[in-house]
């Protein structure tokens, strides 16, 4: 049995879609309502801050994929940012060991990269995390290479691009396609000097089925890393410029300064409306492309949906949302 943590996220319902569409009999966990689709056995409530709780949940399964995070500290707090992504990995550790659990699967991030201006980057490209999430999912991944090298579990850790695509409920990519569809007040699409940064993007049935093979595989050492990413990015102007074409999309093109945007960030931070927040300043002014040859030479994982697809679904799926 395979047991998939944040089921209701926004990768975790199509990794239960994908999983189920292959027979493969799974256990669901959903931090916030519990265990509750037609595809888990048992059905119940799961904490992962509850040890009593994920011994319960690790019952009978022989891999574990683990998506349950907190992204942002928005909702619980820095410390209860903390207790999910930290606190609840440490848990389910202990839970997989003391079951018997052959396989841990976890998800963690390209933010756990230091940030350079040589691009793409592979796995041994230096790590010091730049984000609250990324510094969580860094002491996340160590946690798990030295308790799944303890106790004999083969750990799989993967770290995606931005995973994007129709459904997605990330702030900033939503407030993106807000300003970039011509519905904020300025009607402006920003980016900085020449436009020239590239951001990969992941959709998330790509990253559904690198898990898939992942979980298939008989290729696999007993500690693996993958970059997960889409092919071909073209830079930030490009793709704007693309987008803008092909969706019909009304919004004038403005380059700002970092400084600029820096100070929209300060004057704004009070607000809840504040556009320019942290994360949306790290996708304007950096480049995010990972080398993701690592898991294509052992698994023959190949995306299908290149960024500008990704791009484009996104923004006829909110488009309708707008239009009801």
């Amino acid at each position: 049995m395979v047991l998939i943590t944040g089921s209701n996220t926004f990768l975790g319902e199509e990794v239960t879609k994908y999983f189920t569409s292959k027979n493969i009999q799974i256990r669901t966990f959903e931090e916030s309502s519990g265990c509750n689709q037609a595809s888990c056995q048992p059905s119940q409530e799961y904490n992962i801050i509850s040890p009593a709780l994920t011994e319960i949940a690790c019952s009978g399964v022989g891999t574990i994929i683990h998506l349950l995070d907190e992204p942002e500290k928005s909702k619980l707090g820095r410390s209860g940012m903390r207790k999910i992504n930290i606190d609840g990995t440490i848990n389910l550790l202990k839970s997989a060991a003391s079951n018997g659990v052959g396989h841990f699967i976890l998800l963690s991030t390209y933010m756990v990269y230091k940030r350079t201006k040589s691009f793409p980057i592979n796995e041994e490209h230096p790590l010091k995390p730049w984000t609250d999430y990324g510094k969580d999912k860094l002491i996340a991944e160590k946690t798990c290479i030295n308790f799944c090298k303890k106790h004999g579990i083969r750990l799989t850790i993967i770290r995606p691009s931005i995973i994007k695509g129709p459904n997605i409920n990330n702030s900033v990519i939503l407030h993106t396609l807000f300003m970039a569809m011509g519905l904020g007040n300025d009607n402006i699409c920003y980016i900085t000097g020449n436009g020239d940064n590239r951001i990969q993007f992941l959709s998330r049935e790509d990253a559904a089925d690198a898990i898939y093979r992942i979980y298939k595989s008989h290729k696999l050492s007993m500690t693996d890393i993958f970059n997960i990413g889409s092919d071909k990015v073209p830079s930030q102007l490009e793709q704007i410029i693309k987008i803008k074409e092909t969706e019909k999309l009304d919004f004038a093109i403005k380059r700002i300064s970092f400084w600029k945007a820096y100070f929209y960030h300060l004057l704004l931070k009070p607000t809840n409306t504040n556009f320019f927040t942290k994360e949306y300043l790290l996708y304007l002014f950096y480049t995010i492309y990972l080398d993701c040859d690592r898991i294509k030479n052992t698994l023959n994982w190949y995306p299908k949906k290149k960024n500008a697809e990704i791009l484009s679904e996104t923004v006829q799926w909110y488009e309708r949302k707008l239009n009801g």
